[in-house]
């Protein structure tokens, strides 16, 4: 199996209520999922770690990979909006501002690509098209 390592967040605030956000990694593949030419589902999302269940606060990326011999250096970066990254809000009392600490973390999953089938259903259309729609 396909493995990830290195995961590493880094986000750097702008001051235009938007600030920029990078992930790196590494994957690294076997020899018989290279040779199988295995395509696998990456996704990448950033997490808010809160003390009873952590949030999904958004997807960076959800795309395929092939696999290849050895190990390939990831990266994904783009500016994110703080009202996302602010997955603790801050609590205003009388126009006083208590700021609550943010805790973002980025997760990244590879999962065997499988192909499966799709149907897609049309609009409906009502009408009378028996005897009392004459």
């Amino acid at each position: 199996m396909a493995t990830i390592s290195n995961v590493r967040l880094n986000i750097e605030k702008e001051g235009t209520g938007f600030s920029l956000v990078r992930v790196t990694y590494r994957v690294c593949f076997s020899s018989c999922e290279a040779m199988g030419g295995s395509v696998f589902v990456e996704n990448v999302m950033l997490r808010g770690d809160d003390p009873i269940w952590d949030d999904n606060l958004i997807t960076l990326r959800n795309t395929c990979v092939r696999a290849v011999n050895g190990c390939i250096d990831r990266e994904w970066s783009g500016r994110i909006s703080n009202r996302i990254l602010d997955e603790d809000p801050d609590t205003i009392i009388f126009g006083w501002v208590i700021g609550n600490r943010d805790e973002i973390y980025a997760r990244v999953r590879l999962t065997p690509f499988v192909p499966t089938g799709s149907q897609g259903d049309s609009n409906i259309v009502t009408g009378n098209f028996g005897p009392a729609g004459n």
